[in-house]
């Protein structure tokens, strides 16, 4: 096509426009169409401003407070979801969802597909009670707390749990305190993990990436991140949390107050299937390990409620710390020996660090008032080292060998397999103990852990308890409510490690066996409840086991436990133990075997050796008797005889003894005579006496009465009097006062009188002055005005003297002629002003 035709073209299209644009405008309604087109226009045009402004604006707020605006964005009431489409399988594309969701589930062993459903930036309930609310109005400002670095090791971490982990810290905590969020990689091999890790966390400024050259394990992490941070505390936590309000400032203030507490918080358990926040679950339990080594959640012991004061905002002093959340002082955490270089992967340092920091010095408490929520994972991770080995007996071996001192083999005895394991060098961390002058285990049993049973103190037999047919009594299962069994002995001590304590209870890792006698197959394990009942036991020195709620004997049928009727000598109720303690063996006898019936051999020994003396002291005692009995008799006969040859003296003793009761009897009856007149004159005395009493009496009642009345006259009439001469004086001063003002107010008008004459004098003057100008053409000469000056001098004079003279005389009048003079003084002077006010 030619130029020519092109121009063509586009001249003809504009002429066709133009043409268009002329016959709307000739419409009657273009107008209308014209306004709604503006204003379409316009609202465009704000929209394009608005999208503008707000791309600046959020740069502007971003790169100058970039924790303000996350924040902002992150907001719970907007919800933030990750973008799983470049790393896993949609659901719409999933021909088996159920086995999909199995397959996430099993990845991360929680719901992993629920998990990416879940908003990265939800809001839980705010856990604390009142009292904590009440108790964080007193801990120190936002301003005032130091700097903190928060160290997350991760390892094959979801990406949407370790972003919720990120924001919830982000949402939840005063980040003006927390220097930085280290985030250390160990080493994961998941795709989304690398670049697209680093493109979600490159948002945060705040946080800081550590990814290691090789596998490291979780504790070794944690010492790389203490060592990179910069804050002055140091806080652990998983990366599968979720941090709650109120958190952070309870542990910083805390050890702000002492550095060499380390201060866990509650964990508030997320389950792993429905995610869903369980903030009570941990609130009343505190950490605690059993022989084995295994870190044990039980029930806040009794002394230490009380040690609180029952109040829940105070902190729980706990032996143990769970280790996979809590904060510390930086450089007491690197004083004290951070963590264990030689330990691996995870496992048995949390137990470590609980014996090192109360046995050398510092504190370890659980703060009620900071909750953080935690996935819990449908089973545990067990790393195996490259000699078979699992990383926590490595680990827990290295712990018992530096910290446990004697009582290192009460360890062994609970797990038996660990005394084998190869825990490598620990010698740098005997020394480390040495030079931190640590105390003893002993002490800490005594001191901070108490509660906890020990093998020298409680055990009365402890290790494995075999039974009929070498089969071990076994639990067949974690947990409580499930049926108690026999099993192979395996001697690895976990579900066969029994400890028979002094209460009587049979105890395996912290839960109770529990018998009915009703139902004799139900034995079970449930929580230890310290009643008796169901779960006392008897174990008596030929090893059967009696039960205290029904008195029948434990055995089994090869599979399960059952109780049957006792026979001491049926091999079937025979059960022995790998170890027995003498002297608390002895003491359990003591305080039990009354309430069971039982003697013990050497008591039976005791009680033989006590009936055969018996016997020989009663034969002894019935030949002494014997012999008694017949001297006795010897002496009754010769007595009778020697009664008989003597008839006549009986019969004469007789005749006396008559004379001398009837002589007793006579004086007794005189003596009792004679007292009775001396009572009736002691009673006749007593009641004059009373007579006399009473009139006197009555005399000095009418004499003071009389003595009264005169003095009450006297005294009434003193007052009259009183009353007579103060009613006078007040009348005599109300009438010098009266004359003292009629004084005053009289002087007043006569001051007044005086100043009225001469105002009027002074009119008088003027008016007559002014009649003689206006009367007169010419003025008046010198002399006339001379002679009236005069005139007028001696007037006045005469007239100051009348004056003087009608104060005198006023002065000698009496106040009612004084009150008649005044009245025609004002009546005068009302007169004058009328006369001046006619003649003007």
């Amino acid at each position: 096509m030619k130029a020519s035709e092109i121009r063509l073209k586009v001249l003809t299209f504009k002429h066709y426009l133009h043409r268009l644009l002329l016959e709307f405008l000739a419409r009657p309604d273009a107008g209308q169409y014209l306004r709604v087109l503006g204003l379409l226009l316009g609202i465009v045009l704000c929209f394009v401003v608005w999208c503008l402004g707000s791309l600046v604006w959020g740069f502007i707020s971003y790169h100058s407070n970039p924790v303000s605006y996350l924040r902002a964005f992150y907001d719970p009431l907007l919800p933030r979801y990750v973008d799983t489409r470049d790393f896993r399988t949609h659901e719409s594309e999933v021909l088996d969802l159920e086995s999909y969701r199995e397959e996430l589930f099993q990845l991360n062993e929680f719901n992993t597909f629920l998990s990416d459903k879940l908003p990265i930036n939800r809001k839980h309930k705010d856990p604390r009670t009142e009292s904590c609310r009440i108790a964080a109005k007193k801990l120190r400002h936002d301003s005032e707390l130091a700097s903190s670095s928060i160290v997350i090791v991760m390892y094959n971490e979801e990406l949407s749990v370790l972003l919720r982990t990120i924001i919830s810290i982000l949402l939840n905590s005063p980040m003006e305190s927390i220097k930085e969020i280290i985030i250390v990689d160990d080493r994961s091999d998941r795709d989304e993990l690398g670049s697209r890790l680093d493109k979600e966390l490159g948002q945060f400024p705040f946080v800081k990436l550590i990814r290691n050259t090789k596998r490291e394990g979780l504790i070794r992490s944690r010492i790389i991140g203490s060592r990179a941070a910069e804050g002055k505390i140091l806080i652990f936590l998983d990366s599968h949390v979720e941090v709650l309000d109120g958190w952070y400032k309870p542990i910083v203030d805390r050890i702000m107050e002492d550095p060499k507490t380390v201060v866990c918080p509650v964990i508030a358990a997320i389950d792993h299937t429905s995610l869903d926040l369980i903030s009570d679950k941990y609130t009343t339990l505190w950490g605690a390990w059993d022989w084995d080594m295994v870190y044990k959640w039980r029930p806040i012991p009794p002394r230490e409620m009380q040690r609180r004061g029952f109040d829940d905002s105070q902190p729980i002093r706990t032996p143990a710390m769970a280790g996979g959340l809590f904060g510390i002082d930086k450089d007491y955490f690197f004083e004290i020996g951070a963590y264990d270089p030689g330990m691996k992967i995870w496992g048995g340092e949390n137990l470590e660090m609980s014996f090192r920091v109360w046995m050398c010095g510092g504190a370890l408490e659980i703060n009620t008032c900071s909750y953080v929520g935690h996935i819990f994972r449908r089973g545990g991770i067990i790393q195996k080292t490259v000699t078979g080995e699992t990383a926590l007996q490595q680990n827990t071996k290295r712990a018992v060998e530096v910290w446990l001192d004697e009582y290192k083999e009460a360890h062994y005895l609970a797990a038996p397999s660990n005394k084998a394991v190869e825990g490598g060098d620990f010698v740098s961390r005997v020394l480390l103990r040495q030079r931190l002058k640590c105390r003893s285990f002993s002490w800490y049993l005594r001191e901070v852990f108490p509660d906890q049973p020990r093998p020298d103190r409680d055990f009365v037999a402890y290790g494995e308890a075999k039974g009929p047919g070498d089969l071990c009594l076994d639990t067949l299962g974690p947990g409580v409510g499930h049926q108690v069994g026999v099993w192979s002995c395996h001697g690895k001590g976990n579900n066969q490690f029994w400890k028979f304590l002094l209460s009587g209870e049979l105890e395996n890792d912290g839960k109770c066996l529990d018998g009915d006698g009703e139902k004799p197959r139900n034995i079970v394990m449930y929580e230890c409840h310290g009643l008796n009942g169901n779960q006392q036991w008897f174990l008596t020195e030929g090893g059967v086991l009696l039960h205290g709620g029904s008195g029948k004997c434990l055995s089994h049928d090869g599979r399960h436990l059952i109780l049957l009727p006792c026979d001491f000598n049926d091999d079937r109720f025979l059960w022995s133990f790998t170890g027995t303690t003498e002297s608390v063996q002895k003491k359990f006898y003591e305080l039990h075997s009354k309430q069971f019936g039982y003697r013990t051999n050497a008591e039976k020994e005791a009680l033989k050796e006590a009936a055969r003396q018996k016997k020989d002291d009663d034969a002894k005692r019935r030949a002494n008797e014997s012999k008694a009995e017949e001297k006795r008799q010897q002496e009754e006969q010769q007595r009778q005889q020697e009664e008989t040859n003597n008839e006549a003296g009986i019969a004469k003793r007789r005749e006396e003894e008559e004379r001398r009761r009837l002589e007793e009897e006579t004086a007794q009856k005189s003596q009792e005579e004679q007292e009775l007149i001396e009572w009736r004159a002691e009673k006749k005395r007593r009641e004059d006496d009373k007579k006399r009493k009473e009139e006197k009496r009555s005399i000095d009642e009418g004499n003071e009465q009389r003595e009264k009345e005169e003095k009450r006259r006297a005294d009434e009439e003193r007052r009259r009097a009183a009353e007579d001469e103060r009613r006078r004086e007040i009348e005599e001063m109300k009438r010098e006062r009266d004359n003292r003002i009629a004084e005053e107010e009289r002087q007043k008008e006569i001051e007044e009188m005086k100043r009225d004459k001469e105002a009027i004098q002074a009119d008088d003057s003027d008016e007559e002055a002014d009649e003689s100008r206006s009367d007169g053409e010419q003025p008046p000469d010198d002399d006339a005005e001379t002679g009236q000056d005069e005139q007028g001098a001696e007037t006045g004079e005469q007239e100051e003297e009348e004056e003087e003279e009608t104060v005198r005389e006023e002065e000698e009048r009496d106040p009612d002629e004084e009150e008649d003079a005044m009245k025609e003084f004002l009546a005068w002077k009302a007169a004058q002003k009328k006369d001046k006010k006619s003649k003007k």
